[in-house]
């Protein structure tokens, strides 16, 4: 079973190489360290009992003035009821996301409530079939004042008059609920190899995101609904001797026409003086998203629970003219404690 899992993740690997990265929603680079972004089956997931983590993106800052393209998220889950490392339990996470893009100051902030269940496959606790729930509450803005449009221009000499006609968006803020569900299996072999497959489905219902109510310009506004995303994400941890780790790792988003590709490899060296009983490492790897986008550098520090990752967007695309060759910075800070004396962790998928 194990050596047809890792089949399936190599072809997937070669099958997501292919294509060209236009993901609606926002994303990490490291999407690795948003657990509860990527998927919600991974709530209560960790090496112990509870995680925190948080993530901050910059992007564009050469298109826009004062670095206006920025994402933030944070969360934390726990896992309910993990006595042993040999029974099924449950896990409970809270995350949030904050987006701003462009000049109009465009911002989509999201809470997600998230629920998952891991069932234990064997009596090993060395396989696991999670499965998890999200529900989520949306508010989103603009500020129409920043905006300029065609009806302000002077076609003679070019100027603009702050006082010219104006569209009207309808309403400037919007507010709705959203619900996705998600899978993760994985396993751990008898070489200590780690592996793990997961699916989400983001946006189920589909909630409509207009600024304009519904009923305008003859009932065909406020129709725009945020299309139904499909995330695959998987990996395989593979020792090469006692302290060093060959981490291949790839993600698929598909949403509507958008779609996002990215493959990569991380390569994990524990530090300190046992290996079995470290809990110091330094990872370094690079992923390829989409077939001309963009080429990611990274590099982490783990201590005692406590995570560092940086990364760097190198932009390879038909934006490099306007990027001015200035790709996008991105940091993420995590930890994972343990609320008892004598944790049981069991088998857990080493994503980064």
């Amino acid at each position: 079973m194990t050596k047809n899992l890792v089949k399936g993740i190599l072809a997937l690997l070669l099958t997501v190489s292919i294509g060209t990265a236009k993901a609606q929603d926002v994303h990490f680079s490291q999407y690795y360290a948003s657990p509860l972004l990527l998927n919600p089956a991974l709530a209560g997931m960790s090496t112990c009992d509870y995680r925190v983590y948080a993530n901050f993106r910059m992007q564009w800052p050469t298109v826009s003035v004062g670095n206006t393209y920025r994402t933030t998220a944070a969360g934390a889950d726990m896992a309910i009821g993990k006595v042993t490392k040999y029974n099924s339990f449950a896990g409970l996470g809270l995350s949030f996301v904050s987006d701003q893009a462009g000049d109009l100051n465009l911002s989509t902030n999201r809470v997600d409530l998230s629920f998952a269940y891991h069932f234990m496959l064997n009596r090993r606790g060395t396989m696991q079939l999670s499965t998890g729930l999200q529900g989520s509450f949306y508010h989103r803005s603009i500020n129409p004042a920043k905006a300029t449009f065609d009806s302000q221009y002077d076609p003679l000499n070019g100027t603009v008059d702050p006082n010219g006609l104006k569209e009207s968006f309808g309403r400037t803020r919007v507010l709705f609920g959203d619900a996705g569900l998600g899978m993760l299996f994985s396993a751990l072999s008898k070489k200590n190899a780690n592996y793990y497959l997961g699916f989400a489905l983001s946006h189920i219902n589909q909630p409509r995101i207009s600024f304009r109510p519904s009923g305008q310009d003859g009932g065909l506004s406020g129709a725009e609904r945020l299309y139904m995303k499909i995330s695959i994400h998987g990996g395989i941890s593979y020792p090469i001797g006692e302290r060093f780790f060959v981490m291949p790792h790839f993600l698929a988003l598909i949403q509507g026409p958008s779609y996002e590709f990215n493959v990569g490899c991380n390569f994990k060296s524990l530090l300190g003086n046992s290996s079995k009983t470290s809990k110091t490492a330094l990872t370094f790897g690079a992923q390829y998203r989409g077939l001309i986008d963009a080429l990611i550098v990274s590099a982490r520090v783990d201590y005692k629970g406590f995570g560092a990752g940086l990364s760097y967007d190198v932009n390879l695309s038909k934006l490099l003219p306007a990027s001015s060759s200035v790709g996008a910075p991105e940091i993420s800070l995590i930890y994972q404690g343990c609320a008892r004396k004598k944790p049981k962790p069991g088998h857990c998928p080493v994503m980064f």
